[in-house]
């Protein structure tokens, strides 16, 4: 009896791994859309015969229909159920996203990233979910969640290098790449999702469901993070964008991608690392110097000109951007009420996404009108700007997290 029961908890460690796995290369095919763009721009304005700020549109486009509809797409899988949502959101992604493979009319091309945007607000909310679903508050929620922060970080580390690097091979090859949600929507068919607990008669009340999303946003933890991920999206993307130019003149190919490289690879080890500090509280104090680092980093982007200097801050720029994330991250997963879970991790995600369509053409425009030293000092104000939020609206110590929680899933 013993042997059996020993058995299916190993079967069930083995689907929950299995589960994980999937929900994190899902997340980072999910990481794709734009990343790639950067540093192959140039080209791509050339070859779709259009000004370099169509690839601006084609970013904004697909930013726009992210937020509107993921809030959407996050109630319908509280009542419907995540994983067929997961799905559908990857085959859609795969569909718009590989339009400019077989034509090249502008109006067309946009339309693919509208859906495209559409497809990908079916993904990142459901992983976060899904995942809070499957772990319960505390250490064990605290690494799978870190875990996905490194999902995204290697996404942030490979995607514009992959861009650059097929970029410099074919221009189409840039949305080839987004053939890669085909085997991730085929993993996640198998997924074992797990049950949901918050509605245990089969039935979710509508008014229940409106009365908890509505204490949900009134917590002072959530909204910081909401407001924090716009911010930081702005500035994130905005650096981005700016980024190539820093050298003094406009790079692209595979120097354009190899820039980029430190800050992914610095977010996934500290990421990692991160992940042994599952029951850090002092979530407040850390934030305000995270985002007051970025705000320095980002100053000192502006004044640095040579490559390997731009490598060094990049570095830095990937650490506090694991810092700020993967805590925005663990402050909504443990915060959001179970009901509405997928409601609260759509908003999440549409606030990043949002600040991300204002912060790459918003920066770019800085560029162009005072110069890119003075939008780079217009990131750093942000960044200080968000640091003086975060230290008066979050509280001052945070409830200690238990180190033995129930066991509602296995550790990582």
């Amino acid at each position: 009896m013993n042997m059996d029961a020993s058995e299916r908890r190993e079967v069930r460690t083995r689907s929950t791994r299995f589960t994980l796995m999937a929900l994190l290369f899902a997340a980072t095919v999910a990481m794709f859309p734009n990343s790639v763009l950067f540093p192959a721009s140039h080209d791509l304005s050339v070859h779709l015969h259009q000004a370099e700020t169509f690839v601006g549109w084609m970013v904004t486009s697909y930013a726009l229909a992210y937020v509107l509809a993921t809030p959407l797409l996050g109630v319908i899988s509280d009542y419907l159920g995540r994983q067929w949502v997961l799905v559908l959101g990857l085959l859609v992604f795969l569909v718009g996203g590989c339009v400019p493979l077989w034509t090249t009319q502008a109006w067309v091309v946009l339309s693919g990233r509208v859906v495209m945007g559409v497809g990908s607000a079916g993904i990142m909310p459901m992983v976060d979910s899904l995942i809070g679903d499957a772990y319960p508050q505390g250490p064990d929620r605290r690494r799978a969640l870190a875990g996905f922060g490194a999902a995204v970080a290697v996404a942030e580390a490979l995607a514009p290098f992959l861009g650059g690097a097929v970029d410099a091979w074919h221009w189409q090859g840039v949305f080839a790449l987004y053939g890669l949600a085909l085997p991730a929507a085929l993993l996640c068919v198998f997924i074992s999702p797990p049950p949901r607990r918050s509605a245990k008669d089969g039935r979710v009340n509508l008014r229940a469901y409106v009365d908890s999303l509505h204490v949900a946003l009134r917590l002072p933890k959530l909204y910081a993070a909401i407001f924090g991920a716009i911010v930081y999206g702005v500035v994130y993307f905005g650096v981005c964008s700016l980024l190539p130019y820093a050298v003094g003149r406009p790079v692209q190919g595979l120097l354009g991608g190899t820039l980029f490289l430190p800050i992914g690879l610095a977010w996934v080890l500290f990421t990692a690392w991160l992940a042994r500090l599952p029951h850090l509280v002092r979530v407040r104090q850390v934030l305000t110097l995270g985002a007051l680092g970025l705000a320095g980093l980002t100053v000192w982007l502006a004044y640095a000109h040579a490559v390997w200097l731009i490598l060094v801050i990049g570095v830095g720029w990937g650490a506090g951007s694991a810092l700020l994330c993967t805590l925005f991250t663990w402050l909504v997963g443990d915060e959001s009420p179970e009901m509405v879970r997928g409601a609260m991790n759509g908003i999440y995600n549409a606030a990043y996404m949002l600040g991300f369509s204002f912060g790459s053409p918003l920066f770019i425009f800085l560029m162009q009108r005072l110069g890119a030293t003075a939008a780079f000092w217009c990131g750093a104000l942000a960044m200080a700007g968000l640091a003086v939020f975060l230290r008066v609206v979050l509280p001052h110590r945070d409830a200690a997290i238990p180190l033995e929680p129930p066991a509602m899933g296995p550790a990582l």
